[in-house]
């Protein structure tokens, strides 16, 4: 079994380069268009698509030329991407041609745009072509060296893709330089990897197999090699892989020919020609292969024919492992028609190609630069080790370090908002103490506890039990609801009642009130700050009232406004503008300081605001006197 590189090689190319998504018209309007737009780079790319519209209808010719077109308008462009992807284009098509010179330099060039447009990925898959070419050339040693330094590449980026298909040319290499352990060593690596999403193209999973088959040919297990054949077989076929199945039916005719099964074998190498693209090598190893079985089967008159066909092949002197081949089949068939000095002389051939190639030297330096490698990729690997561990202690470290400050700022802001919330607390707890200190008054409670006692020394028990019950409501409630944050606007209204009759008790004639709601208002479930509406309510009388002996009407309403409650103290008393205060001065000032904090701290909590409005009810018309106030108090939900 004979597996050349150029077959899958090429098959693989026109599978990642071929795109036949457009006709050749509008490919045509394309280059016409940049022309005339006088865009170079998009001219080079639409020459780029013809070129491979041409490779795909079989027109390699008009191919190259359209090929040479994009290369010399990208290099004026300075299009690195695409003169890399035109020149391994352009040098697998002279590759095919059996042109290895041409082909080895156009891929330099590949190499230079890559290095250019720094893409090592690109150079990798260069690198792996140029390396098939030096193979194909018998230059081993240029092979191994390129074929290396593509997988180097692809292991230091850690990049997967297509791995198998580049350890299998890797193994083709040491396969054709007659270093079988080596050739078995990558093509089982790369085996491990067809299964893995985007390691193994066809082309590659093709030639892991066709490998296969080889590596059990040189083991003589013939058996196994069939079954290896068989599976590419039916690989080739299921995916319309027709190069595939030529090459396997090749192959498959080399072994039934070293089982003894020659006229099956003869079979399968006319076979394989229907599937075989015509490439020059292709050519050369089919004559080969029937000039080998038409000896087994002693024909030499066709076995002659098949040879001479190959020895006058002006590409022969291109591929050296064919032209090897062709000498030694030329010598056994001299040597079977008894031409002995033929023979000779074809042998004599055939000892020094055989000598050239398999140098002993030459697979010497081929071992050591895989030494080399696999010494370098071990010291990689070392220091990549080292740098991971010196890496994942100092992640560690500034882990532990960025943790502690984590824990230090987590402390520390518990702590500030706990001093805050302890300072929150006391500028309610103040606040609290404030309101009860306004509440309790000493001046209105030792009021209300001498018009109590004249009630007693009057002998009027019944209003004097009836006040002090509201009395004792009042200071009740005043004691409970200071330290609640809310209470129910009913308990409210209750206090202000209190409060109001035993300042109507105080003052008799003085003034009346009333206190009116909404119907629709629910008094229980509204909840607000305690004792907020209790100094508007205490101001009126003070200082509204302070000159009114009689007639006086205090009144109070309650109502509900797009979510908060709107409360409203009117008195027809002498007005804020009018009102003298003289000895509660102080009082006052207190009172309305203390209710500011209030609505501030009500702020802090809820982000709501509550506000009031005072106006002098004369100001606004001459025949009324008095005051209003307008309060609105936000309703908080869950209060």
């Amino acid at each position: 079994m004979t597996f050349r590189r150029l077959a899958f090689l090429f098959t693989f190319l026109f599978l990642v380069v071929r795109v036949f998504a457009q006709d050749f018209d509008s490919l045509k309007k394309e280059i016409e268009k940049a022309r005339i737009s006088e865009d170079k780079d998009a001219l080079a790319q639409a020459w780029y698509n013809i070129a491979k519209y041409y490779d795909g209808n079989g027109e390699t010719e008009k191919s190259n030329q359209a090929l040479r077109e994009t290369i010399q308008l990208a290099k004026v462009s300075n299009n690195f991407k695409l003169l890399l992807s035109a020149n391994n284009y352009f040098a697998s098509n002279l590759s095919l041609e059996g042109k290895h010179d041409s082909a080895i330099l156009y891929f330099n060039y590949a190499i230079e745009a890559g290095i250019k447009n720094n893409d090592s990925l690109k150079i990798a898959s260069v690198l792996i072509n140029l390396a098939d070419e030096y193979a194909t050339s018998g230059e081993y040693v240029e092979a191994a060296n390129h074929a290396l330094m593509a997988i180097r590449i692809k292991e230091t980026l850690n990049d997967s893709t297509k791995l198998a298909y580049f350890y299998q040319k890797v193994g083709e290499v040491y396969k054709q330089a007659g270093e079988n352990e080596k050739w078995e060593s990558y093509i089982k690596k790369a085996y491990q990897l067809i299964h893995i999403e985007k390691c193994a193209p066809l082309s590659a999973v093709a030639a892991i197999y066709n490998d296969l088959g080889g590596i059990a040919e040189t083991k003589a297990e013939y058996a196994q090699a069939l079954l290896y054949y068989d599976t590419l077989i039916d690989i080739g076929k299921q995916n319309e892989y027709n190069q595939a199945v030529g090459i396997a039916l090749s192959n498959r005719a080399t072994i039934l020919k070293l089982q003894g099964n020659y006229e099956e074998a003869l079979k399968a190498a006319i076979e394989a020609r229907n599937y075989r693209t015509p490439t020059a090598y292709q050519q050369i190893y089919d004559a080969n292969l029937l000039a080998e079985l038409y000896l087994a089967n002693n024909n030499l008159k066709d076995a002659r024919k098949h040879a001479e066909s190959a020895i006058t092949d002006s590409m022969l002197a291109n591929f050296p492992e064919e032209k090897m081949r062709t000498y030694k089949i030329c010598y056994l068939i001299e040597k079977q028609a008894g031409n002995f000095e033929k023979a000779l002389y074809w042998n004599e051939l055939f000892k020094e190609i055989s000598d050239n190639i398999r140098d002993k030297e030459i697979r010497t330096r081929i071992v050591d630069l895989e030494v080399a490698y696999q010494t370098e990729k071990k010291e990689q690997h070392i220091q990549l080790l080292t740098a991971e561990n010196k890496l994942k202690s100092q992640r560690l470290k500034t882990g532990f370090f960025l943790l502690a400050i984590l824990i230090t700022i987590i402390l520390l802001i518990l702590y500030i908002f706990r001093i805050r919330r302890k300072q929150a607390q006391l500028i309610q707890t103040d606040l609290q103490q404030k309101v009860l200190r306004s509440q309790m008054n000493p001046h209105f409670i030792f009021n209300v506890l001498g018009s109590i006692q004249n009630f007693l020394l009057q002998n009027d028990n019944k209003k004097a039990a009836g006040y002090l019950s509201q009395f004792a409501s009042l200071t009740r409630a005043t004691l409970e609801f200071s330290g609640d944050e809310y209470i129910s606007l009913t308990n409210e209204i209750n206090m202000l009642s209190n409060y109001l009759e035993l300042e109507k008790m105080r003052t008799p004639g003085k003034f009346d009130f009333r206190i009116l709601s909404t119907e629709d208002l629910e008094t229980d479930f509204i909840r607000i700050p305690p004792m907020l509406i209790q100094p508007f309510v205490e101001n009126a009388i003070k200082h509204g009232f302070r000159n009114t002996d009689a007639g006086g009407v205090l009144e109070l309403s309650f109502s509900e406004n797009e979510n908060a409650l709107q409360v409203t103290v009117i008195d027809n008393g002498v007005g804020i503008n009018s009102a003298h205060p003289k000895n509660d001065d102080n009082h006052k000032s207190m009172a309305m300081q203390i209710f500011s904090e209030r609505c501030k701290l009500f702020y802090k909590k809820t982000k709501r605001n509550i506000s009031y409005t005072v106006i002098d009810l004369g100001e606004l018309n001459n025949r009324e006197k008095g005051t209003k106030i307008e309060m609105t108090i936000p309703l908080i939900e869950n209060a």
